[in-house]
């Protein structure tokens, strides 16, 4: 069944995005902890120069990552800080503005999963794709989408019944935007956009409970 177009918007410099990457037939993504370990590991890697990443959480069968795409120009100038002979098709084509910007990120995000995809392959005996294409991508719309985007990526353990504290769960960026270790979460930004640590933690207590009595969807 086609996925609907809502659910494949086009990256756009500088927008946010809600990124919701899901298994084939509901198999799992990760076995261990050490895939977990892997696929963040390789998500930095990929996402670096492309998105900046503001709250994320890994499920058995899903993901989901809130992120803000950079820009055309900083995009470029990363690549160009790249040497040559390491670029890629797809990033060679984009600086040579072959491609759009949206194509360029959509390129990569495919290379992460597929990269990811490959290695758990290997390490588990198994063949063929891992995950649904195309993944979803959905454009958050305001301050108030974004806002409960964040609580409902840090609930969603609560929502899948994995859980009874989400705040206890240990893959999602929820302890590390309260922590004080390096990261790559735009963990300042997070923070001051909800008031400071006291009003994230308050506004995630009450609303996580809403996303957990109810059968809410936020996308």
């Amino acid at each position: 069944m086609p996925i609907n177009e809502k659910y494949i918007e086009d990256f756009t410099e500088n927008g946010f995005m809600h990124i919701i990457c899901k298994s084939i037939s509901g198999s799992k993504l990760f076995k261990n902890d050490d895939n977990r370990l892997y696929f963040l590991l390789k998500y930095s890697q990929y996402s670096t120069g492309y998105l900046n990443t503001y709250a994320y959480i890994l499920l058995d069968n899903h993901a989901h990552f809130l992120i803000k795409n950079t820009s055309s120009d900083e995009l470029k100038s990363y690549l160009k800080s790249l040497s040559k002979d390491s670029l890629k098709t797809h990033q060679k084509r984009y600086l040579a503005n072959e491609i759009c910007y949206s194509e360029a990120v959509e390129f990569q995000m495919k290379d992460f999963f597929i990269a990811y995809a490959m290695a758990f392959n290997k390490k588990n005996n198994r063949s063929g794709s891992l995950f649904v294409n195309p993944f979803r991508r959905v454009r958050i719309i305001d301050e108030i989408h974004l806002h409960q985007l964040v609580i409902y990526i840090h609930a969603n353990a609560l929502k899948h019944g994995i859980c009874k504290e989400f705040k206890n769960y240990k893959w999602s960026s929820y302890q590390t935007i309260l922590s004080e270790k390096k990261t790559i979460l735009q963990r300042e930004k997070i923070l001051d956009f909800f008031g400071g640590k006291d009003s994230f933690v308050k506004q995630h207590q009450i609303q996580s409970q809403y996303f957990y009595t109810n059968n809410y969807q936020i996308e």
